[in-house]
């Protein structure tokens, strides 16, 4: 009995070995529930023992080995799908479904995040992937047309040039109308050319009261909140992402006369034209003996340069057919110089990008590093960036959460300079000159000239007396005029988090950015507009210190079906500003910038300020049964900018939305997956006025006669205060077959107390006016976003998003010292009920059919018996806007619509997307077609319109005579009014995904090839016209937009 029990008892030990034996190693495969692909980097733990994990590979497998007796249980996480428990076994097999948290999606909020499905403000989101497909060196240039309520204007197309920004219209005329800008909980002061769009999760809009009243005195034209990307637990992961291509002109040039014959005819016509008008000697002569005297000194007297070999001076127009005689187009050519074609050569343009990422369930950590050479397709123009980012996430234990987030760049921006219509502008002189004058100098007879060291020499029109820009060649300058502006960027963030207790936390955060920018301007001595004062020298440097801080408390307790999130918070912030500009002539070394090359001092100055901001704040959020919610928010803030006694300003919102579809009635019908209904009202600041000290006098130290004299350059106002904007924001969310998303909202946005600068008494002294809070005005709209899955398959899918916005400006309250009927604001009209835009210039009547004179219309009004007014007109055309009556045109430069349509579309490995942007409607002022439209200034080239002039065969024409003296020809007017209405394709992509099967032999986890084109094409009234340049309507000689095309490869290891 005792041999049988002993054996008994064996046995028993001998299973209990084997059985820890078999559970002393585990292997197994984590899964995504939805499509079964595998989960690459999904933790797994023992929950008994939490020093022991894995991390699984890129099959989503992983394995533990030796494990004690005691593990029992598995613990699979991974980030965005709910975490399992798992009885340990030999091979197991986990399916991770998506958490609820991110199937519905989490908004980036004021200090935090929040549930869409609770939110009851406006805001929308752009995925960091769809930035990324831009090539663009600033994000601010790829958020065209992306989202519904923001609108972009591109003063420039430099390479690295910002885009400007509104967020629902106009929202200030004096001060600030762009968004704050958060870059990852803390607002930001930096150029955003110096974060590269690879290193972006998301972006975020706020747009209404809700969404953005808690940044207060900061809120009221919107606030942009950009996350940078972060760390997932998991094995290293690296990511490189390369691309290489070039930039040319993405907008073309005006259709300008090109052909030389065609110009020669075109000014022998306006200078006979003009002869026989004006010059006393044809008086009463025939207009044959104009006609011949223009022929004869067309080259001597006039235009100066004659491009043909082998035709005399004299020998070119025919003064009795108008027309260039026969041996004229087929003569041989001096000179091939195209100043319309040639100064624009395509850049290359490169941009590299490498990032490591990964960690555990405890510790976080990501790192980048980019490289981006864009180079202009103008000489001597482009933008280089370096930046470098650094952030770790520590759990230091399970209520103690801290990170850091380190980042710097580099930039250097170099471009031409001049963007107005100064002749070293390359835009307007391109355009401008006649098609026969040539970029390098010649002899008489056609032989390139060259310098001592046998290069070309340019011409400078001096020579030979060119008419147009004697003493300018912008080419000639490019290589040794410097305009470049060299940043350095530091941006520093931390956190800690705190759990107090199952519902209250404590988070504090801190910032410290620090912007170093240098810009140096140098004109050189050797021609141009600084040739005369032996070179021009400008150096400024700027040091901007920004240091930001808050704390934060949040209760977030949950009772029954009621659940509440608390906020308490307290924030301060605290900028520095040093500046200084040096301005020097006369250099001795021709190519050397430094001022200790230079002779003549011109001005030095400096100056130091400073900008601080405290606020005081709460949200209140409650939810009940996931069908109810209500938001509230409060936010006292004080500026130094204001005097003490209206430094405080108190802003605050309230809100609420209903989830329809949670209701009995609606919870089972399938098709409806969301529809809720939203509101909200509120209000914010703006203390953005333009000056960190705006209620005491500014003066300057001056000299005169070498004696030091004080000027004031600024009267301050101790009564000034913020702008203030009332936010009304109603909105309808639908969700239709798990396939289609609509969101629509309904605004409108009220800026009361704007700034206007009223004009005092000349007795007064100068400055001869005061900022005071005396405008008011209103934007109402509406913004549509549509959203739909064509195709949603395992292998095919195919997403189109279109959204759009209307909105109508207008001003509510006009300045107090101003005529109440309205009054008259440089080339715009402000009046009650009128848009800040609204046009006022000469009404344009046509072409005079008898002489071909151009004609404006002038308004007499119709006096009664006792000479008052009768409010009635009678209209005549006269000849001169000298005697025209301005007018109110009725037109614009608001868009009736402006919006954005794009597509992405995938399948078995390949992608294609397309993003596009579109407006319709509103007017621009096309000045740069205006000066093309010219009735034949000697030596400046003209549209091809001008081909359609009046004459005495062509009578019926909307187009003046030629008449080169005749200066109201193109003069202000409506004529120059022009659709702002464009459509443009934003960008193109196209890229194939290696299948994995290849990529994992090459040890690599994913390969992506794909090439890609921005800026491709655009629509508009004209050719040549881009409406997107700005708001007002305004256009100019600037740097024409790039067109980008790029190969490129994405590699994840």
């Amino acid at each position: 009995m005792k041999e049988k029990l002993m054996m008994l008892l064996a046995c028993l030990f001998l299973s209990a070995s084997v059985a820890m034996a078999q559970t002393s190693s585990v292997k197994g495969t984590v899964l995504s529930a939805e499509d079964g692909q595998p989960v690459i980097g999904a933790s797994v733990g023992v929950k008994e023992v939490p020093t022991i994990g894995a991390i699984t590979d890129v099959n989503g497998k992983f394995e533990l080995n030796n494990l004690p007796s005691t593990a029992k249980t598995l613990v699979v996480s991974y980030l965005g799908m709910e975490a399992q428990e798992v009885a340990i076994k030999s091979v197991v097999t986990v399916k991770l479904e998506a958490s609820a948290l991110d199937l519905e999606e989490v908004v980036h909020v004021a200090y935090g995040t929040q549930k869409k499905s609770s939110f009851t403000g406006a805001a929308a989101s752009v995925d960091g992937e769809k930035l990324q497909k831009m090539q663009v060196s600033s994000i601010s240039k790829a958020l065209e047309g992306s989202t519904a309520g923001l609108q972009t204007a591109s003063s420039s197309g430099t390479p690295g040039s910002n885009a400007s920004i509104i967020i629902r219209g106009i929202g200030s005329i004096s001060a600030s109308q762009s968004p704050l800008i958060v870059l990852d909980g803390v607002p930001y002061e930096g150029s955003l050319n110096s974060i590269p769009a690879q290193d972006i999760q998301s972006l975020t809009v706020l747009k209404d009261a809700a969404a953005n009243s808690m940044y207060g005195a900061r809120g009221s034209n919107g606030v942009i909140i950009v996350t940078t990307r972060q760390a997932a637990a998991g094995e290293a992961q690296v990511s490189f992402d390369g691309r290489y291509g070039y930039n040319q002109r993405g907008v073309p040039a005006y259709d300008v006369i090109s052909d030389h014959a065609d110009y020669y005819e075109m000014m022998f016509e306006a200078i006979a034209n003009s002869l026989y008008e004006s010059d006393p000697f044809y008086a009463g002569a025939s207009y044959q003996d104009a006609r011949g005297e223009a022929a004869e000194n067309l080259i001597s007297g006039y235009l100066k340069y004659n491009i043909y070999e082998g035709i005399a001076d004299n020998r070119i127009v025919n003064p009795v057919t108008g027309k260039v005689y026969d041996n004229v187009r087929s003569a041989s050519k001096k000179w091939n110089d195209s100043w319309a074609t040639d100064p624009f050569t395509p850049g290359a343009r490169q941009e590299y990008n490498l990032n490591i990422s990964g960690g555990t369930q405890n510790t976080r950590a990501y790192a980048s590093l980019s490289y981006l050479d864009d180079k202009g397709y103008v000489e001597n123009s482009g933008f280089t960036r370096i930046a470098a980012r650094a952030k770790v996430d520590q759990r230091v234990s399970d209520a103690v959460k801290a990170g850091i987030n380190l980042s710097y760049s580099n930039t250097a921006q170099r471009t031409f300079g001049d963007t107005g219509g100064n002749y070293s502008n390359i835009f307007m002189f391109s355009q401008q000159i006649a098609p026969i004058y040539p970029i390098y100098l010649y002899d008489n007879d056609g032989n390139l000239m060259k310098n001592a060291e046998g290069n070309p020499l340019f011409d400078f029109g001096t020579q030979y007396k060119r008419p147009y820009a004697q003493e300018q060649n912008p080419l000639a300058v490019l290589k040794d005029n410097i305009n470049s502006l060299t940043s350095d960027n530091v941006s520093s963030r931390g956190y800690i988090d705190i759990n107090l207790a199952k519902s209250l936390k404590f988070s504090t955060n801190i910032a410290y950015d620090v912007f170093n920018q240098n810009s140096n301007t140098y004109a050189t001595p050797n021609g141009g507009d600084a040739a005369n004062v032996g070179g021009r020298g400008y150096k400024e440097f700027q040091r901007y210190a920004a240091l930001n801080a808050n704390q934060l408390l949040t209760w977030s307790p949950e009772f029954g079906k009621s659940s509440i999130v608390w906020l308490l918070g307290h924030e301060t912030k605290h900028d520095e500003s040093q500046y200084m500009f040096g301005h020097m002539t006369n250099f001795l070394n021709a190519y050397n910038s430094e001022f200790a090359n230079a002779t003549m001092y011109q001005e030095l100055t400096s100056n130091t300020s400073e900008y601080a901001l405290e606020g005081y704040f709460t949200r209140f959020e409650y939810d009940f049964d996931d069908k109810y919610y209500v938001s509230a928010s409060y936010r006292r803030d004080a500026s130094s900018r204001f005097a003490p006694d209206v430094r405080w300003g108190d802003f605050w919102s309230v809100g609420a939305s209903w989830r329809i579809n949670q209701e009995a009635f609606l919870k089972d019908v399938a098709a409806i997956d969301n529809l809720k209904l939203k509101a909200s009202y509120g209000t914010q600041g703006n203390d953005n006025v333009g000056y960190d000290v705006v209620y005491m006098d500014l003066y300057r130290v001056d000299r005169v006669n070498g004696e030091p004299a004080l000027t004031k350059v600024f009267r301050g106002n101790p009564d000034l205060t913020w702008e203030k904007s009332n936010n009304f924001n109603a909105g309808i969310e639908i969700g239709l077959f798990n396939r289609l998303d609509i969101n629509a909202d309904y605004f409108v946005k009220e800026t009361k107390d704007m700034l206007y600068s009223r004009p005092l008494a000349p007795s007064l002294g100068k400055p001869a006016s005061m900022l005071v809070n005396d405008i008011d005005m209103k934007n109402t709209g509406v913004e549509l976003e549509v959203a739909l899955d064509l195709i949603k398959t395992r292998n095919i899918n195919w997403n189109v998003a279109f959204n759009a916005t209307h909105y109508k400006n207008e001003l509510t309250k006009l300045p107090s010292d101003k005529d109440p009927k309205g009054y008259q604001s440089g080339s715009y009209w402000r009046k009650i009920g009128g848009s800040l835009y609204d046009f006022y210039t000469y009404e344009w009547a046509g072409v005079d059919p008898v002489d071909g004179k151009p004609m404006y219309n002038k308004y007499t009004e119709i006096m009664d018996a006792d000479g008052n007014g009768t409010g009635e007109y009678i209209v005549t055309q006269v000849n001169k806007t000298s005697e025209a009556t301005l007018r109110e045109t009725g037109k614009s430069a608001i868009p009736d619509l402006y919006g954005g349509l794009n597509s992405a579309f995938s399948a078995f490995g390949f992608d294609l997307s397309v993003a596009t942007a579109f407006q319709v409607g509103g007017y621009v002022w096309d000045s740069f077609y205006q000066n093309l439209m010219n009735p034949g200034d000697v030596g400046s080239n003209m549209h091809k319109d001008m081909y359609q002039r009046w004459n005495p065969s062509n009578t019926e024409t909307s187009v003046p005579r030629l008449c080169y003296q005749d200066q109201d020809a193109n003069d202000s007017s409506d004529r120059w009014l022009t659709s702002a209405s464009y459509f443009s394709l934003r960008n193109v992509t196209l890229g194939y995904t290696l299948p994995s099967n290849l990529t994992k032999k090459l040890s690599i986890q994913n390969a992506r090839v794909y090439m890609s084109g921005d800026n491709l094409w655009l629509k508009s009234a004209r050719k040549g016209l881009d409406p997107r340049q700005s708001f007002s309507g305004s256009t100019g000689y600037v740097y024409s937009a790039l067109a980008t095309y790029s190969v490129g490869v994405n590699l994840t290891f």
